[in-house]
């Protein structure tokens, strides 16, 4: 499917967009004088449309946090060993679960097929949003004085370099500027990153080399490396959500038990499953995280995994909106516009053409 996505979809040309719904209006032809995509161009719409989120963005960004690490309040750590000692039978059943879908997912990827052809106008459309939301993330990552993520906070003249570059990067993104160096540019920051806060800390955002990678491989000029854009975007952001499962929640409990007492976020509690404690929501969260991530991996279900991935941003975002914190809501959703961008992509062209599981 990949193939069918041509570069000129992601390349600035005077004629880009020219005739889109002249090609797909045709045969109603009383529609285009009423679509403003054929009176202003889609070009310029997308222009506005980046421009409007940024202020948006903007003006409601001044109490905001983060994820986990973001939200989380300083308190005493848990002892693990004397934490799963206390929860082992629930953790057994749990990874036995985790095994069972699994297992059963990978029959659904081999028995059943889900995937449905894209409309046409898709393929015009999300290559091109997906470098617009990736550049909005970075330079509202920049105008809130961090780098790539809330907690990654500017601190001296190296991460001050690296702010003034990831504002670059994310307006060359946004306007098509060069997308290969900019993508080149985003692994350069990243890696400088690395440095300054630690190889293992910033393994919680390896999708930001997966993201540059797509963007380097699906602008390549040779085909064969145009297939593995995809491949590449989804194992990497697998690898995130694995590692964030056990940064922030199987490995790191406490992290997860401390943002819980101060957000009432679990709902078993709440649908009368009194019984259902803090500690088995956080367990509970990070094996579907982790079941999320290795499906990724494998390409099992990629479209309906990725649906369930946007069910629980979307759910994030909302449990935030109904307790009146507007800040930390804009938070999530402007820290998940990159994940939002992957989500695209991964719906538009499933696992990819090569490094899945068939």
């Amino acid at each position: 499917m990949l193939e069918a996505l041509s570069v000129r979809l992601l390349t600035s040309s005077p004629g880009w967009g020219a005739g889109l719904f002249r090609t797909e209006c045709r045969g109603r032809e009383w529609l285009t004088p009423l679509c403003p995509l054929c009176i202003l161009g889609e070009w310029f719409v997308l222009k506005v449309f980046s421009v409007f989120l940024f202020l948006v963005l903007i003006n409601v960004s001044q109490n905001a946090s983060a994820h986990l690490k973001w939200f989380a309040v300083d308190g005493p750590t848990i002892d693990l060993a004397s934490y799963y000692s206390s929860y082992g039978s629930e953790l057994a059943i749990g990874i036995f679960l985790l095994l069972l879908l699994i297992g059963l997912a990978f029959w659904m990827n081999r028995h059943l097929r889900f995937e449905i052809p894209p409309p046409p106008i898709l393929k015009k459309y999300i290559p091109r949003l997906f470098s617009v939301l990736i550049g909005l993330s970075l330079i509202y990552a920049s105008y809130n004085q961090s780098i790539i993520a809330a907690h990654y906070l500017v601190s001296n003249r190296i991460l001050v370099l690296l702010q003034y570059a990831q504002a670059v990067v994310g307006f060359m993104l946004i306007l098509n500027l060069f997308p290969k160096a900019a993508a080149w540019a985003l692994i350069f920051i990243y890696t400088i990153l690395a440095t300054q806060f630690g190889v293992l800390e910033v393994l919680d955002y390896i999708n930001f080399i997966g993201i540059a990678l797509f963007l380097v491989l699906f602008h390549s000029s040779e085909e064969d490396r145009k297939t593995l854009a995809v491949p590449a975007i989804r194992i990497l952001t697998g690898a995130t959500l694995i590692i964030l499962a056990f940064s922030e929640k199987l490995l790191n409990p406490d992290l997860g038990l401390r943002f819980l007492s101060a957000n009432e976020w679990n709902f078993m509690q709440a649908f009368g499953i009194s019984g259902f404690s803090n500690e088995l929501f956080i367990l509970s969260a990070g094996l579907v995280e982790l079941l999320i991530g290795v499906l990724f991996i494998f390409g099992i279900l990629t479209r309906i995994n990725t649906l369930v991935l946007l069910a629980f941003m979307v759910t994030s975002n909302m449990t935030f909106m109904v307790q009146n914190a507007p800040g930390e809501a804009l938070t999530e959703l402007a820290g998940h516009l990159p994940v939002l961008a992957i989500a695209l992509i991964l719906l538009l062209c499933g696992a990819g053409q090569k490094w899945r599981l068939r």
